[in-house]
């Protein structure tokens, strides 16, 4: 046998009778054991283990399925597999004894069976096209659907990929009611079988001697085609090939690192008999071997050494199992007989140890667990009666009902309440849950360490507490318990990071202190402007928010969803992955976000300049652009082409490349250091060490060689490139740090002051310490222009001659690499704007008010710089045109959006008003087939009222669920929640609160529409139904969500008071914050002090109208209606001089009567 060829290692054939064997229909191999499944056409189970090259498999279990054949045999965790055959899908352990199933009727037999990625879900589809979804943990059906009736190839990642018989290939949403989000037809004929590996979809089928690849984003078109010597009829799709079974009978495989254009080193082709066809087939996951099985019955295993491993986990010295005849074997225990009918796992010794066991355990690591209960009190032991063993006693009203306080009040404080160790000094002993703070009073308590203790942690190369990772903590109450003001108590706010794409927060928050880029954000978001995923609107709102909220914690989910929508932003690889994975550091990313975010920005502005000829930069450019002369020149022909551009950062480059000695090689090589800094270097035939501002010199003047076409020579040649800065930004200089190598040495460190390969500090890092920045960056340097060339100096050597400009640092972004304890994160330091000298850094919602030096100076493993922004000290051309663009552009919402409001949906949706009404009810849409909302705009006396602050209105919203909850649950039947479930407003509904004719009647009741997959529409609680939010299908007027959150901010800016029933939530759904002063909270009124529980608007509703509301589903107009009734109701309460305390003790009384139902819920 050659090296690396592939064999027959052994066949395996059982009679089931007269020498005849049934077909082998599955074959399956599992990922975490050496096990096979084999599965035939009488409904037969049998699982082996391999044996020697050339004798027969070892048969492990042997059972009877069911009578029909066995179609599908599918792998799960735990020691199972899901087997599908015609009638029953069932889950069967490895012992042989079946734990669940699912039947149907052999005229709707099952076609088809796909497992999940986390194997906790599986999807079956049956022959009349009804799609069942099974939750194989608590063994129920989760969910139906009407899928494609000629269904014969199945897939289920995140969605359900069908092919079908007609050769269509449907990708379904599971969290969208199992709606189809693509359809294309791949084949001529018949679907034969798919593989999926990332985003790509591997199809075969019909009469075709290819395999199709498709990216299961985008249909349309395949991405490209494999050519097959046969005509494949099964894939499977391994880590590193494709393995492609033909209709010939052999079986070879493609390499994925070729894009499957090369073939792989795996082929199987065994000598099959006469009118005998490959009935099923199946890959190892260790990829060393193959097993085929014929229309025959055998089983060919074929493989590529004497010794493979079926799986790439651990293969057990002792395996303990039952045969086909319920007894028990031992695989490897020599003292055991296999002959002994009457043998038990009993027998099976327990290895001797010759160390003492974990469970003997000292009196000196012993320690007690749980809290000590106080004893009963002996007034209630008096008085005690038993009755049927169970004592009963009056209460003495020194506790609260049903519960015994603990012993030892301070017994292991530091760990009660959500208070951890390690933020004591972040929340001073206080409870992060504003409801455990109301139930026990806590007052802060100190941390227990004093600065020097951590200053000792620091200079341990530990990540102090303020830099490490935020995390929100959620309770039974969910995010809105959470006590964001334990972590700042500045007036800046800061930005939450528990969603998708949160490294941007560091990023927003330096272009929020750059007050020339906010005032062009907040001008362009007052305009008219028409796109829906305007990123520079986004922008605006959002640095509006961040200006009003005093401190309060916000998120920018509106502007990251909006970013994870536009196509730019995925082809750049700008977005995060489900798992919040990014392929490069997220100081890179961060780099390349910032570029792309200002190149909208300078896009979207245009409308804002006054002067619309291209004589000046764009407003943007001049902010944030640096002006860059490009020239290329030929060596042979000396033939030049110049050209200019902006760009919006100086990529620094390589401390390393850049005063070394090997500086002009790295030039001849194609290198990126300075052409002229390497000649200099070399005649004057010394080592210099290049710091900071030296760095900065050479990167303002770049030389590449690269092989490019040349117009005059007409061929290709080595063409000499030259990127020089001319000029710079009149605001703001931004500086892109580059990416140090993790195999940065001492050696290359030692010629660059500015690098340090391991500090002593953090010699146990490891890994992490491979390579650092160690250096102090300077608060100001100076930009001077000599002979047609730009040099950084000190401020202290500016020379009152030359054109010069001063560059006082604002902003760092610095990269947190503390990988022991998360993920790699960003926080930033900007300059305080009211104090030059103070600082303020910002870790996600974290602020905090930091030294000068703990912002600039970099010595630690830990932390690197990504990007660096300098402000100039004058720029009075430039402020004078921000004035101007503020000045015609001012930020001020027009109230013309609540008086003639209008849509940009609303043309896309008026071609299918037509047929509108013959396909909903009267009770959903009007009867002329007019898509019509119950909202009646302001009138212009309202919007007067509105622009003097003296409107008032009672407001209600319905939302349905974007992404499901991410949580963990424990064996103890605890959970810990992760991420909670991600909301989308639906439907925003305000109504009149003024008083008049119009009083109570709405001016808003907008429906969003939503692009995006909804997990569940929540109907019974939001009255949203499937097609409500769809343009083209939707009965209402729908409009964008910018549209309704710029409605809801202009009720905000113009000081409305709001009305509502749990606000808190609802604002924070809609992503936008709302001053105190501004809410009348239902919830909070009508909240007794002395009771937790929070009475619900359907119960006071009736309590003060004894009518009912939300007896079938929820709407927002009619909740903000009944809204408004309660808060009247508690005006007159107060205007009538009534005791408020005694309205709601008799509300709790009436309540707990009721038990919390109102008559129509009594059955």
């Amino acid at each position: 046998m050659e090296e690396g060829g592939w064999f027959e290692y052994t066949q395996n054939w059982e009679a089931a009778g007269d020498d005849l064997a049934w077909p082998i229909l599955a074959v399956a191999v599992r990922t975490d054991s050496e096990l096979i499944y084999t599965g035939d056409s009488s409904g037969q189970l049998t699982t082996y283990t391999l044996n020697a090259p050339g004798e027969a498999l070892d048969r492990q279990t042997s059972i009877k399925c069911a009578q029909a054949p066995v179609r599908r045999i599918l792998p799960l965790q735990s020691s199972c597999a899901f087997v599908q055959t015609d009638d029953i899908v069932q889950v069967v352990a490895d012992s042989g004894l079946r734990q669940c199933k699912w039947e149907t009727s052999l005229n709707d037999a099952f076609v088809g069976a796909a497992i999940s990625t986390n194997g906790t879900e599986a999807f079956v589809c049956t022959s009349a096209g009804s799609g069942t979804l099974l939750d194989l943990e608590t063994e129920k059906i989760a969910r139906r659907a009407t899928v494609e009736a000629s269904a014969c190839a199945v897939q289920f990642t995140r969605e359900v990929m069908l092919g079908t018989a007609d050769g269509m290939l449907a990708v379904r949403d599971p969290r969208a009611a199992f709606s189809i989000v693509q359809s294309a037809t791949v084949c001529s004929g018949a679907v034969s079988d798919m593989a999926v590996r990332d985003h790509n979809v591997y199809v075969c089928g019909g009469q075709q001697h290819t395999v199709q690849i498709y990216d299961v984003r985008k249909l349309a078109q395949p991405v490209r085609a494999v050519e097959c010597d046969g005509q494949p009829t099964r894939l499977w799709a391994a880590e590193s090939n494709l393995w492609i079974s033909h209709e010939e009978g052999f079986v070879d495989t493609r390499s994925f690192a070729s894009e499957c254009q090369t073939m792989g080193t795996a082929y199987v082709e065994p000598e099959l008999q006469d009118y005998a066809f490959i009935s099923a087939f199946a890959a190892a996951p260790s990829e060393r071997m193959a097993l085929v099985a014929d229309t025959t019955g055998v089983l060919y295993v074929w493989a590529d050494c004497e010794e493979p491993l079926l799986s790439t986990g651990c293969v057990p010295d002792v395996q303990i199992g039952l045969n086909d005849m319920g007894q028990c074997w031992a695989a490897g225990a020599d003292t055991l007989s296999f002959d002994d009918e009457h043998i038990s796992l009993s027998c099976v010794d327990i290895p001797h140890a010759h160390e003492p066991l974990l469970s003997c355990m000292d009196a000196d690591v012993e320690y007690d667990v749980g809290r000590p209960v106080s004893y009963v009190d002996a007034g209630v032991l008096s008085s005690l009666k038993m009755m049927d063993n169970v004592g009963y006693a009056p209460n003495p009203r020194k506790a609260r009902r049903n519960q015994q306080p603990f012993g030892a009040h301070n017994w292991r404080f530091k760990w009660r309440d959500g208070v951890k160790d390690d933020d004591r000094e972040l929340t001073q002993g206080r409870s992060k849950f504003l409801s455990q703070q109301r139930r026990y009073g806590h007052t802060p308590h100190a941390s227990g360490r004093s600065k020097a203790a951590l200053a000792q942690r620091a200079a341990e190369g530990n990540v102090p507490k303020h830099l490490q990772l935020m995390q929100i903590e959620y309770s039974r109450f969910g995010v809105e318990d959470f006590d964001f003001s334990l972590y700042n108590t500045t007036k800046w706010s800061g930005l939450e990071g528990n969603i998708s794409n949160t490294y941007a927060n560091a990023l927003l928050q330096v272009l929020y202190f750059s007050p020339e880029f906010r005032q062009l954000t907040l001008s362009h978001c007052a305009t008219n402007c028409p796109d829906a995923n305007c990123l520079t609107c986004q922008l605006g709102l959002l640095f509006r928010m961040l200006g009003t909220a005093q401190g309060a914690s916000c998120h920018a989910t509106q502007l990251l969803q909006v970013l994870a929508q536009r196509p730019e932003a995925t082809a750049l690889g700008l977005l995060e992955d489900s798992h919040g994975n990014v392929m490069i550091t997220y100081a890179v990313l961060a780099q390349r976000l910032m570029r792309f975010v200002l190149e909208q920005a300078s896009n979207e502005c245009r409308r804002l300049e006054i002067d619309s000829t291209n004589q000046q930069p764009r407003i943007v450019e001049r902010v944030f652009g640096v002006t860059q002369q490009s020239t290329t020149e030929c060596p042979v022909c000396h033939a030049a082409n110049s050209r200019e551009s902006h760009v919006f950062a100086i990529d620094l480059e390589s401390p390393l490349s850049v005063g070394s000695s090997s500086g002009l090689a790295a030039v001849l090589a194609g290198g990126s250091a300075s052409v002229r800094r390497a000649e200099s270097m070399a005649r004057n035939g010394r080592n210099q060490k290049v710091g900071f501002l030296e760095l900065v010199s050479s990167s303002l003047v770049r030389h590449d060689t690269q092989r490019a076409w040349c117009a005059s020579c007409k061929k290709f040649q080595l063409l000499n490139t030259e990127k020089r800065v001319s000029n710079m930004p009149e605001a703001y200089l931004a500086l892109n740090f580059p990416p140090l190598s993790s195999t940065l040495d001492s050696a290359s460190a030692a010629s660059s002051p500015l690098l340090n390969a391991s500090t002593s500090a953090a010699k146990s890092a490891a890994a992490e310490n491979a390579g650092s920045w160690q250096m102090t960056l300077p608060t100001a340097f100076a930009l001077q222009m000599s002979d047609s060339e730009m040099q950084a100096l000190p401020v202290d050597e500016m020379e009152g001659n030359r054109a010069q400009s001063r560059f006082d640092l604002v902003a760092i972004v610095s990269s947190i690499r503390d990988t022991r304890r998360g993920p790699e994160h960003l926080v930033v330091h900007v300059r305080d704007p009211n104090d030059s000298a103070a600082w303020l850094l910002f870790n996600d919602f974290l602020v905090q008010r930091v030294s000068e030096e703990s912002a600039t100076v970099f010595n630690d493993w830990w932390r690197t710089p990504s990007i660096a922004v300098y402000a100039k000290a004058e720029s009075q051309s430039l402020q004078g045109a921000i004035q101007t663009i503020a000045h015609y552009h001012p930020y001020k919402i027009s109230t013309r959006i609540l008086t003639v409001p209008r849509s940009t949906l609303d043309s896309q949706q008026q071609s299918a008003t037509a047929g509108m009404s013959q396909r909903w009810n009267s009770n959903r849409s009007s009867s002329n087939g007019r898509m019509r909302n119950a909202a009646v705009p302001l009138t212009k006396f309202e919007a007067e009222q509105l622009e003097h602050s003296e409107f008032q209105c009672a407001l209600d919203a319905e939302f349905v669920v974007l992404e499901d909850a991410r949580m963990e649950v424990f064996s103890d039947g605890t959970r810990q929640v992760h991420r909670p479930a991600v909301h989308g407003l639906a439907r925003l509904s305000a109504v009149r609160a003024n008083g008049g004719d119009l009083h109570g009647v709405p001016f808003i009741d907008d429906y969003v529409a939503i692009s995006r997959p909804v997990f569940d529409l929540a109907t019974q609680y939001s009255g949203i139904h499937a097609g409500d939010l769809t343009v083209g299908v939707s009965p209402y007027k729908l409009s964008t969500m910018k549209e309704v959150y710029k409605k809801l901010r202009l009720l905000i800016d113009s000081n409305c008071i709001i009305i509502g029933h749990g606000l808190k939530h609802d604002f924070r759904v809609c992503n936008i914050v709302v001053p105190l002063h501004l809410q009348k909270d239902t919830m909070l009124l009508y909240q007794s002090p002395s009771h937790i529980r929070p009475v619900s608007l359907r119960f006071l509703y009736w309590y003060f109208s004894r009518k009912s509301i939300q007896t079938r589903e929820h709407s927002s107009v009619e909740d903000a209606q009944a809204t408004l009734k309660v808060y009247e109701s508690y005006v007159q309460c107060v205007a009538e001089g009534k005791s408020v305390e005694t309205v709601l003790d008799d509300i709790y009384a009436v309540g707990s009567s009721m038990s919390w139902k109102l008559p129509d819920q009594k059955i």
